[in-house]
């Protein structure tokens, strides 16, 4: 972390200048004496400056070429300088005075009939309302900036904007539409030879393999994207390359990897001030850490990621974005009423004196209007102070629920770091599959594995009660599991079940409440090498079905909780040679008790053990996508009732 934050001040210190030689960088173009040429040039610089990401300087500029460009009565140079401070902020993540930029050059823009500087602006405006969400907005002054620019026949303008329309369909996950605007863009810019705009298109094209997992073609992509951005030197687009490559080796597991390139990302997204990026970047980070068992430098990036959110997503924003909007159109609707007034000076006199008798009209009805106001702002006065109470405790019952929500996340993840990664388990018992589906964030089931010389011991258990509740029982129970075979070295199940029993009884005895809280199980014992099985059950069953049978083979369970209870027996343990091809099926009661079907009845055992039958000779790769697809097809659009958690394993 040091050294991180030693290479970030660094860039900071090329990427400042002081005032004064700030001041030495403008006095430089005081020397063209042609106005417009002036402005021109130093509109160049400005747009030099943000996409090398010395925001800063191009800020510094970017106002000095403001009041140049007014003072000289210049709008089409004030309109472009206008639309450089949108970018810059826009880049910095403050998108309310981006937005405030860009329709001010807007109105200019439309005022002096700037066809190209009005698509401009509109794609700008675009992305923005993109970036926030705002879906239908996006596209409405996307495809307004694409019909522009095709009336000029600008393609390059009409190759950012198929790019721009493709992020909008990309962020919907409308990926087909994306791809082919996508592709229609590199058409055009390998005809132009535009690398910076291939290098766009090779970035967003990237995403979308990412997103339907062709992790192959995704990475060809980032990295062609990451070699023009290079070349170009776009900090800017080196820093979401870079974040989008560790985003893809994060999915493929390639931690260390993903590590890297998120760091590199972070470096120029602190340099350049990009809080979008630097929020994306700690929030894969997190994740990063957990599934590595980095549990501290989680919590770090989770805070991070936690205090750049709030500073971006915050109704402040979305308030501010409105008021632009609306002054916008206050400015061009006292334009159109300025222009009105100059052609009613025009009109002759009798002309002038029926527009009075029009405006006397207006006058009357203004006072009648007035009048009727008086009543209504009373009745309006009450309603918003009502209106208000309501808006503050809406609030605070919101924060509390994001202050809930948050915690729950962060809980689902330290439950899900105690679960055994789909890689260990594949690592054991290669030919196998488990759907696991919490009804909540949280779940009461979970699934668990030891391994001890050639033996591995895994099992499906669940926990009394779902939620929140269930969580913190799994935990102890888990615990108690771990300590078993871990700490009293024991490997029978039966045996593992009376130690477990045992301990989990001892830590609810230490409550001064009367906890009756514990769990039922299915618990198996596998030599690798030998193909011996041992099973004991706490009112779970095992399944058995053989390679050369098509029966379902059940092992009855002992009728007692893993807990309290009013007469206690020692777990039965159950041994069983296995062959070749030989299936085993270990189950919570979740998938069988989910009400639903025609008749909102529950799925049962006995439907559930046809199907496993019907399953026979299909990969468990393909069986774990059946189950989660009947479990889906007969729970329809009713709640899920329970944690499902189902294991299956081939010999």
């Amino acid at each position: 972390m040091k050294r991180l934050l030693l290479i970030t001040l660094f860039f900071f210190r090329l990427l400042t200048v002081t005032a004064a030689e700030k001041d030495t960088v403008y006095e430089r173009f005081l020397t063209i004496k042609n106005p417009e040429k002036r402005i021109e040039k130093v509109n160049s610089a400005i747009e030099d400056c943000w996409q090398n990401g010395y925001y800063e300087k191009g800020l510094f500029l970017a106002r000095k070429n403001l009041d140049d460009a007014r003072k000289n009565h210049h709008e089409f140079g004030e309109a472009l300088t206008l639309n450089h401070i949108g970018i810059i902020y826009d880049y910095k993540g403050d998108y309310a005075k981006s937005l405030s930029y860009y329709f001010k050059a807007l109105a200019i823009q439309e005022k002096i009939k700037d066809v190209k500087g009005t698509a401009y602006t509109c794609s700008n405006i675009g992305l923005i309302y993109s970036t926030q969400g705002n879906y239908p907005e996006a596209l409405k002054f996307h495809q307004r900036s694409l019909e522009l620019r095709k009336s000029l026949n600008f393609k390059r303008g009409i190759s950012a904007s198929y790019n721009n329309i493709g992020i909008v369909y990309a962020d919907q996950k409308n990926y087909s539409e994306a791809l082919k605007n996508y592709l229609a863009s590199v058409e055009i810019d390998t005809e132009l030879g535009d690398e910076r705009g291939q290098g766009d298109s090779y970035n967003n094209i990237g995403l979308i393999y990412m997103n339907i997992k062709d992790y192959a073609k995704a990475e060809t992509y980032f990295l062609n994207a990451i070699a023009i951005r290079e070349k170009f030197n776009d900090q800017m687009g080196m820093a979401t390359a870079y974040n989008n490559l560790g985003t893809l080796y994060y999915h493929q597991q390639k931690h260390d990897l993903a590590r890297s390139w998120f760091q590199k990302s972070m470096v120029l997204s602190t340099a350049i001030g990009a809080r979008d990026l630097l929020k994306r970047s700690h929030d894969m980070l997190t994740e990063v850490e957990m599934e590595t068992g980095h549990h501290k430098e989680a919590l770090e990036h989770f805070k991070l990621y936690v205090a750049y959110k709030d500073s971006l997503d915050n109704d402040d924003i979305t308030r501010q974005q409105t008021q632009t909007e609306m002054q916008y159109l206050f400015d061009k609707e006292n334009a159109r009423n300025q222009l009105i007034q100059q052609n009613r000076d025009a009109l002759s006199k009798k002309e002038k004196e029926n527009v009075e008798i029009v405006l006397w009209s207006v006058v009357a009805l203004a006072i009648l209007t007035f009048i009727f106001s008086i009543f209504l702002y009373k009745r309006w006065k009450v309603a918003r102070q009502q209106k208000t109470i309501i808006e503050e405790k809406s609030l605070l019952v919101e924060i509390k629920n994001r202050e809930i929500l948050d915690s729950i996340s962060y809980a689902k993840r330290i439950q899900s770091a105690i679960l055994p990664p789909e890689k260990l388990v594949k690592e054991f018992l290669v030919n196998s599959f488990i759907l696991y589906k919490p009804k909540d964030i949280v779940a009461g089931d979970f699934y668990w594995m030891e391994a001890q010389g050639d033996e591995v011991i895994f099992a499906a258990a669940d926990c009394t009660g779902h939620g929140v509740p269930g969580a913190l029982i799994s935990v102890v129970c888990h615990n108690a599991l771990n300590r078993s075979v871990r700490e009293f070295g024991l490997t029978s199940p039966g045996e593992i079940l009376d130690k477990t029993r045992e301990i989990i009884i001892q830590e609810f005895e230490k409550s001064e409440d009367d906890v009756n809280d514990g769990m039922d199980i299915s618990l198996c014992s596998l030599n690798l090498k030998t193909l011996e099985l041992q099973w004991s059950g706490a009112n779970n069953p095992l399944w058995l079905l053989r390679n050369a049978e098509s029966e379902v083979y059940e092992l009855k369970a002992n009728k007692q909780p893993i807990g309290r209870y009013s007469r206690y027996e020692t777990f039965d343990t159950h041994k069983l040679q296995l062959y070749k091809d030989d299936s085993l099926y270990l189950f919570t009661d979740g998938f069988a008790d989910q009400f639903g079907g025609e008749y909102h009845k529950k799925f049962k055992a006995r439907q559930m053990k046809e199907l496993v039958a019907r399953m026979k000779d299909i990969s468990m790769d393909e069986q774990r996508g059946i189950f989660d697809q009947v479990f889906e097809d007969w729970k329809g659009e009713l709640e899920q009732v329970d944690d499902v958690c189902v294991i299956g394993i081939r010999i």
